[in-house]
């Protein structure tokens, strides 16, 4: 274990900036260490050793699908809950209640990327970060007992990515670390700006450049950003993931102006994607950084890349009467669809499930967005006046049937908090409570009830892990009976 305010041998600089809030207090050291509690309610948990597949980042994967292979047996019984003394501090305070110049109420949130702890796991350990006490934990899978802490100089908001038989995580105090998987002790860290300013937020010293993206890697080079607000400038950062250096064959740093670079990095084979809340997400070259230019029409911090390089996320803005969701074609960088009342997808393949109007329901997502493509051409053409609207009826007719063909089932349900794929089954967290529903056909697999928001879910060895907003992370399995 490593406590790195006690490393620090020159002050830190501090600098006071009229948008920062809370209490300025300038403490560097660190509080005496907050003891969780676990309870083990149903005995300890029987991991299968033929299902110890990972969970090994944020949403299991670089493209944050969501989606694994690994099954669960229904029913399945509480095992252990691990609750935090003090429940997520989050980065950001959540939208304005209304927009006057819009006319909106209701406003969804553009940067709750770390509403809970969010968790990984190896099969054999769970792992978070805490933005409560500034460290990353590690859990015993079967038990729910801690292992080990690792403190860092601030809040850690996403969890740690597991590759290498390490852990890489980033921290508000501007570093990105790695750590031994087994012990906590740590192996490298590295600061993503090339400065070291520091500001006080909510009675925390924090880097002006905190690293707010989670670490992703990918082979040898592990890639992080150091940003905070778009009048500042950032950094994005790729070092080598056995030594941190930046002046290394997979290594850069490359500093960006007028961005705000926060959420998890995705990757496809060729290219990074940072979100940025407010704004529309950035691409950017994996092999030395160089920027590709703005997603259109996307923005928020939730994103997941389908495997055929389509971008899913939210709008850019605050200003929609609904939540949506909006599908971007990477490479014409545009939207090629878009869902209302919703903001979870999961993607599988030609499938997609999601919850508006009250239900969850299943969609063949290619038919839909190939409808959706016939009617904005069937409108451009109306517009040129190439057809006529006589002439245009029976196509826009047939076209809208091919779209509501599209929807394979529905079944009554609230908006997720998250939704995760585990085999044949759909997981949605609720508040207060989870949900397990056949992804065939819709039919309730299972379900149980539990305190808080049911933010993040995650799947490993035949166990269901879920974090609330509370801080609590609830283990779930099959009965050894």
């Amino acid at each position: 274990m490593s406590l790195l305010s006690q490393k620090m041998k020159k002050p830190l600089p501090v600098r006071v900036l009229p948008w920062t809030f809370g209490l300025m207090v300038m403490v560097v050291s660190h509080a005496p260490l907050l003891v969780a509690q676990s309870d083990v309610e149903s005995g300890d948990v029987v991991v299968p050793s033929d299902q110890a597949t990972g969970w090994n980042t944020y949403r299991h994967d670089n493209r944050r699908s969501g989606v694994t292979s690994s099954s669960l047996n229904f029913p399945l019984n509480s095992k252990w809950v691990h609750r935090s003394p003090l429940p997520p501090q989050m980065a950001w305070t959540g939208p304005a209640k209304w927009d006057a110049y819009s006319g909106n109420s209701g406003l969804q949130s553009m940067r709750n990327f770390d509403p809970c702890f969010y968790v990984t796991s190896d099969g054999e350990s769970v792992f978070f970060g805490s933005s409560a006490d500034d460290a990353i934990h590690s859990l015993d899978l079967k038990t729910g007992k801690e292992k080990w802490v690792h403190f860092t100089g601030a809040a850690v908001r996403l969890p740690p990515t597991i590759a290498n038989g390490k852990l890489y995580f980033g921290s508000d105090d501007g570093f990105a670390y790695c750590c031994d998987k087994a012990s906590g002790e740590l192996v490298w860290r590295t600061r993503a700006a090339t400065g070291s300013q520091h500001i006080t937020s909510n009675r925390k010293l924090m880097s002006l450049w905190p690293v707010r993206t989670g670490v992703l890697v990918e082979g040898e080079q592990a890639v992080f950003a150091g940003s905070l607000v778009p009048w500042e400038k950032s950094y994005l950062c790729a070092v080598d993931a056995f030594s941190g250096g930046v002046e290394s064959e997979m290594g850069f740093r490359r500093e960006l102006a007028n961005v705000t670079l926060q959420g998890a990095l995705l990757a496809s084979s060729k290219k990074l994607f940072v979100p940025q809340g407010r704004a529309a997400p950035l691409a950017f070259d994996r092999k030395d950084g160089t920027p590709r230019g703005k997603i259109g029409e996307a923005g928020g911090v939730f994103c997941i890349l389908s495997e055929d390089d389509m971008l899913f996320a939210g709008p850019p803005h605050q200003k929609e009467r609904d939540d949506q969701i909006r599908v971007a074609d990477l490479d014409a960088k545009a939207a090629v669809a878009s869902f209302t009342g919703t903001n979870r997808i999961l993607v599988a393949g030609d499938l997609a499930w999601l919850a508006t109007d009250g239900k969850l329901k299943c969609l063949n997502r290619s038919q839909n967005v190939q409808a959706q493509d016939k009617i904005r051409k069937i409108q451009n053409d109306l517009k040129k006046k190439t057809i006529t609207a006589e002439q245009a009826k029976p196509l826009l007719q047939e076209t809208h049937k091919q779209l509501k063909d599209a929807w394979q089932w529905e079944v009554e349900s609230d908006v997720p908090f998250d939704m995760v794929k585990a085999g044949d089954a759909v997981i949605v967290g609720l508040n207060g409570s989870v949900r397990a529903y056949s992804a065939v056909d819709g039919k309730l697999l299972w379900q149980a009830d539990l305190a808080g928001t049911a933010h993040g879910l995650a799947i490993v060895a035949g166990i269901l892990i879920v974090s609330t907003d509370l801080g609590h992370i609830h283990a779930f399995a099959q009965s050894d009976e």
